[in-house]
């Protein structure tokens, strides 16, 4: 499924179930920021991935999540620049607001609508500007 449809058929099921929100994992590396080993991050984003986040998290309905296998002292470092560049992320590798039920776990697995990761297919060179695209249809 790519990335238009994810949203599109999140966005759906909000509707049908009457949910105020849809809940979207995104990555850092090679996903949000070129991929940057070194000791100092260069924080290269990669072409509209700023303007992509920046509307999500202008959006009441949408809960980002920030979802990465960084250290806790390295991901509290991007969580702050990704402040200063005006995007927030709700949480980091949880979302409480979504507890385990009689059939699911969430206690290791976070639940969530969309996930934007390179390792789920995203393609960052050009998926971004699928989600801006359809964010905005989804107004």
């Amino acid at each position: 499924m790519g990335i238009t449809k994810a949203f599109e058929a999140a966005f759906r099921r909000k509707r049908e179930k009457g949910w105020d929100k849809i809940y979207v994992v995104v990555d850092i590396h090679d996903t949000i920021l070129r991929a940057c080993y070194e000791n100092e991050e260069t924080y290269d984003y990669l072409p509209y991935a700023r303007q992509a986040l920046q509307l999500m998290t202008s959006r009441d309905d949408i809960c980002l999540i920030l979802w990465s296998g960084c250290y806790p002292e390295r991901l509290e470092a991007y969580r702050e620049r990704f402040a200063r560049d005006g995007i927030r992320f709700d949480y980091v590798n949880e979302n409480p607001e979504v507890g385990n039920s009689s059939f699911q776990d969430f206690s290791a697995k976070p639940y969530f609508n969309v996930g934007i990761d390179d390792k789920f297919g995203f393609n960052p060179e050009s998926d971004w500007v699928q989600v801006i695209e359809t964010l905005a249809e989804e107004g």
